[in-house]
């Protein structure tokens, strides 16, 4: 049905029902062939032959999703939010598969202005009417509350709808990638590293070529870290490297060196982490409370080389950087045992108080007051 006989058609109808009946069909259409501002001008048509609440909810909302897919935002939120109020679940005509789709879209709009529990709300109200949905809109449903869980802090409920979003998608969909990775940030978030590694496992085995691979391998690494398996922690971040070094990109890699730095210490191996704190260092960290932190290791690994004087030395370089940085418990009782090493009692039973009084809860301190 071209204009032409639309024209003619409607002239000959004979309800306002029928009026709406076939501008709703050219519209319908219109939509369906990307024409989203014909068929707003044509739905915009039908709203002035619809007298009853339901048909009316219907008409501006398809109004709203004609503006929101052309991008008009004020427009799109100003429709579907009447037509949100025009519905009514109990009246004549009631399209539960509309009212949740119009609920479905206002749910995008919200997320997209930052309001996550407003979003929430309007994806609740569609979430009632999801039977009714297609399956590319109920797994964008779950996956839109999921995120809107994640980002007001509620983790447990992520979980969940990503799991719902999962079983609507059929296996090796590549939408199944997004919903693995929100899987393991959320896991992550709770502290549940192994099932974060398994799910960001997941992503790469499902597609290598994962746009945010980098940041996956890193949050890998990162749980590893947490789990105390440092030598898995340290083959993830040498593929990382060995993955940066590939690409030649010009970018900052002090973070990856201290990792590996991290890793190598915690394994006994304290040549290579003494190595990656030198290659760390030698790229200038500019933040005194990250380059104090980094510095660190150099007392660390000189300490357990037996190098004395040189965990000493750098030791004090360090703290005229910063007195104060994260995890300096290893580093204080290394170098206040550098000093007893090398028989300089007085500044030893300086840095022993100074640990009795930064940590006095460590055990380290019983091990210092029986070296007089």
């Amino acid at each position: 049905m071209d204009s032409k006989e639309l024209k003619a058609r409607l002239a000959g109808a004979r309800s306002n029902e029928e009026k709406v009946s076939l501008l709703d069909a050219f519209a319908e259409d219109l939509f369906e062939k990307g024409k989203y501002a014909e068929a707003a001008r044509r739905f915009s048509e039908a709203l002035r032959y619809s007298k009853e609440s339901n048909t009316r909810a219907y008409v501006i909302g398809q109004i709203g999703i004609c503006n929101y897919n052309l991008g008009n935002d004020k427009e799109a939120l100003s429709c579907l939010l009447k037509s949100s109020r025009l519905f009514d679940p109990a009246g004549t005509e009631f399209m539960p598969d509309m009212c949740g789709f119009v609920h479905f879209h206002l749910g995008s709009l919200y997320e997209y202005q930052g309001k996550h529990a407003k979003s929430l709300e309007a994806r609740r109200i569609c979430e009632r009417y999801a039977d009714s949905q297609e399956k590319d809109t109920r797994w964008m449903l779950f996956a839109g509350i999921s995120r809107n869980c994640e980002s007001l802090g509620r983790h447990d409920e992520a979980i969940q709808y990503s799991q719902k979003a999962i079983q609507v998608l059929s296996d090796n969909d590549p939408s199944l990638s997004y919903l693995y990775e929100s899987m393991g940030n959320n896991h992550m978030s709770l502290k549940q590293y192994q099932e974060a590694i398994n799910y960001f496992s997941k992503v790469i085995d499902l597609d290598p070529n994962f746009e945010r691979r980098d940041e996956i391998q890193l949050k890998v690494a990162d749980c590893y870290h947490q789990l105390t398996n440092h030598r898995m922690a340290l083959e993830t971040y040498g593929r990382i490297l060995e993955l940066k070094q590939l690409t030649g990109k010009r970018e900052n890699l002090t973070w990856l060196y201290t990792k590996l730095a991290h890793c190598y210490f915690s394994l006994d191996q304290f040549e290579k982490s003494l190595l990656m704190t030198l290659e760390a260092l030698r790229r200038q960290p500019k933040d005194k409370i990250e380059r104090s932190e980094l510095r660190s290791y150099l007392t660390n690994n000189y300490y357990e080389m037996g190098r004395f004087r040189e965990a000493i030395i750098d030791g004090e370089k360090t703290l005229k950087v910063a007195r104060r940085f994260p995890d300096d418990s290893l580093f204080y009782f290394r170098l206040a045992l550098s000093y007893f090493k090398v028989g300089d009692m007085n500044s030893f039973s300086k840095y022993r108080t100074l640990c009795r009084k930064l940590f006095p809860e460590d055990s380290w301190n019983k091990y210092l007051e029986k070296l007089r």
